[in-house]
Order: C-alpha cells, then structure tokens, then sequence
C-alpha cells in the first residue's frame, strides 16, 4: 500500500537532521505516540547516521475489525540510516517492522530532506507497506499506511515543529 506524505520546515535540511537524528527527539516523539521506549539509538559510521527505535506502541487508532485481534500493544523496531544527497540535502532509508498477531507488518520508505526554494527543508516521506497475512492483507496494509501517515508521522512533524521553534 503506497505512503506519499510532504511536509515543509522553516529551517535548514542540515538543522532538520540533526534534530530527527538526535537521540532526545527520538524518545520525544515515542512519548507522544504514548510508547514505552526499549532502546533509542543514533550512530554515525563513514558517510552515514542511522537510528534505531524500538519501542512498543499502543494499537490506539487501529480500526476496530483488527482491534479485537492485536491485542493492546505491538513490538516495532524502526531503523533509518541517513546520507548525504550530495546537493545540500539527505536521503534516509526507513524500515520499520512490527510483529502483529505472529504475522510481520513491514514499512519501507526513502525519506528526504532536500532544501526549499527561498530557504528551509522540503521533508518527503515515499515508500509502502506490506502485511504478510492472507485473506486481510490489503485492508491490513491500509491500516497500516494511515496509522503511519495519520498518526506517526503527524506527530513527528508536531514535535519538530516545536523542536525547530516553529509551532
């Protein structure tokens, strides 16, 4: 199920990773997604960061036909690792699997941070999710895309938005 979501901000590209590579923001954005934090990480080898987020989420906000079947939380990891694009910018590769009823819920995305014209960042976030469960999988997979692009990624972009100076 294909993720398409852009967002603006007023600051540099250079200033946007830094905040959503930053270990602090990271956690802050587990808590107002209301996760219990397992292990937060950011670590910058050769030309690269990468971040990993485990953490488990409450299913709020899933539809109730899945509801009464994952129960009140699911284990994710998020892993993205970040590069440079080479025109002012970074491109980051995002996979975030879940575990759901013993079957694999998987995000894949390229995130990028490329620099606005008349100054700031253009964030984009394009990619797709997968559920690996027969009969429900494309209305699962739905599921899945809104809770990332209604949910997780709405309030990322609040809480950099604070964290930036821009709400």
């Amino acid at each position: 199920m294909p993720i398409d979501a852009t967002t603006s901000y007023a600051a540099t590209p250079d200033r946007v990773l830094a905040a959503l590579t930053d270990e602090a923001f990271l956690r802050e954005v587990a808590s107002a997604l209301e996760a219990q934090v397992q292990e937060v990480s950011s670590r910058t080898e050769g030309p690269g960061t990468t971040t990993v987020v485990r953490l488990t989420a409450p299913t709020t906000g899933i539809p109730p036909v899945f509801a009464r079947f994952v129960g009140g939380t699911v284990p994710v990891t998020e892993r993205t690792t970040w590069t440079s694009d080479g025109d002012g910018g970074y491109r980051g590769a995002l996979d975030l699997r879940a575990e759901i009823m013993g079957r694999q819920a998987l995000v894949t995305c390229e995130r990028r941070l490329t620099p606005a014209s008349g100054g700031g960042t253009r964030a984009t976030v394009t990619g797709d999710a997968r559920v690996d469960a027969p009969f429900i999988g494309r209305q699962a997979e739905g599921a899945v895309r809104d809770l990332v692009t209604q949910v997780v990624l709405r309030r990322e972009h609040e809480v950099l938005q604070r964290r930036l100076g821009e709400d």
